[in-house]
């Protein structure tokens, strides 16, 4: 073996086995707790001065260049670039576990939430589903705006991030996935690639090498505080979908801004309406119709934005998405999303998590809730 495959072979094999080592940590118990208690809450601290700083992706730049020369060298000379790649892809890995992919072993979201009410047969357990969708509806109609905001989307996104961030600040310490309460967050960005995005059917993501918070710009307005918050709680170490949803939704209830708490409202009844579709039709029906015509609309034009924009790249989109959650060790892959609705239930039974006045918890009957000032 000549002196430079000798090389090229070491470079892979490094790259090899930095990758694994990251995806070996996932598994030990003692290394996820020390990401989670130190590594996590210093990574944050150091990544959002620096690229929170801007209101634009500074990582989709970086990767785009990273890509294109990646490209480039493969072209040109293949066999000379691939083991520098190799070890470069390898390193790439072991930095996302670093950085963040850990946080998908973090302890369970639900071992800190109060328990929900057990139901005594399945018909008792429709009857509290149905109960509660009812309720999430009441709350979506006492939380709708009478006319949608009409500023520029630069302006709105500012707005969000504001009414998102303080919504996070109002929210129970102890529900926190990490300490990061002391890590001012930089904001929620509009993806330069969403064309790309929305037929990939994505709303949003987060970009864990430079802890950035992106979203589709392309999709319906109402969605766009939910996802915001949904990626922010991805910033705070919620990995997993489900309880990044409910953070997420938690978050904008509690905020100060009535039209991220409108896209929170929405966020809650289309959990719950989406386990009611299960139930039957009829059900669904008169669910809906306790909801506001601009809300109805709204949910509607959600729906076939993102079933108009469904094809080939969407299905690709969604195999490969469930095989990475698969991977991290997520067992139920993209069915992860809509497991939502026990966690909302046990939400409902927590002492601290208010919804966003006494009028509103009165509304929604949420009994455990204890409004913050």
């Amino acid at each position: 073996m000549t002196p430079s495959a000798r090389a090229r072979l070491l470079l892979t094999a490094a790259g090899v086995a930095a990758g694994v080592t990251g995806r070996i940590l996932l598994d030990l118990p003692a290394a996820v707790e020390w990401h989670r208690a130190t590594l996590f809450p210093l990574v944050c601290a150091a990544l959002q001065p620096v690229f929170g700083a801007s209101t634009s992706s500074i990582g989709e730049v970086v990767a785009m260049i990273v890509i294109a020369v990646a490209i480039l060298a493969l072209v040109r000379a293949p066999r000379r670039a691939s083991a520098p790649l190799a070890a470069f892809a390898g390193l790439l890995v072991f930095a996302f576990y670093a950085s963040w992919g850990l946080a998908y072993q973090y302890p369970a979201l639900s071992n800190r939430l109060s328990p929900a009410p057990e139901a005594a047969d399945r018909a008792d357990a429709a009857k509290n589903l149905t109960r509660m969708a009812e309720r999430s509806a009441r709350l979506v109609a006492l939380l709708t705006p009478e006319t949608a905001s009409a500023v520029p989307d630069a302006e709105l996104l500012a707005r969000i991030n504001l009414g998102v961030e303080g919504g996070y600040a109002q929210l129970p310490a102890p529900l926190d996935a990490a300490n990061l309460r002391a890590v001012r967050f930089g904001p929620t960005k509009l993806s330069r690639v969403s064309l790309a995005l929305t037929h990939l059917n994505i709303s949003g993501y987060y970009f864990p090498w430079t802890g950035e918070a992106h979203i589709n710009e392309a999709m319906p307005r109402s969605e766009w505080a939910r996802v915001a918050a949904h990626e922010r709680a991805h910033q705070r170490g919620f990995a997993r979908e489900n309880e990044a949803t409910v953070m997420g939704v938690l978050a904008c209830l509690a905020s100060g801004d009535p039209e991220v708490r409108y896209s929170g409202a929405l966020g809650l009844f289309v959990s719950f309406d989406r386990d009611v579709a299960r139930i039957g039709a009829e059900a669904r029906k008169a669910l809906w119709d306790l909801l506001p015509a601009r809300a109805a609309d709204d949910l509607r034009a959600e729906s076939a934005f993102w079933k108009a924009h469904e094809g080939a790249p969407a299905r690709v989109s969604e195999k490969v998405n469930d095989t990475y959650l698969k991977a991290q060790g997520v067992t139920t892959g993209v069915a992860s999303y809509s497991e939502t609705t026990r966690l909302f239930l046990q939400a409902m039974e927590t002492e601290g998590i208010a919804a966003t006045s006494h009028e509103a918890a009165s509304a929604f009957e949420w009994e455990a809730a204890r409004p913050r000032r």
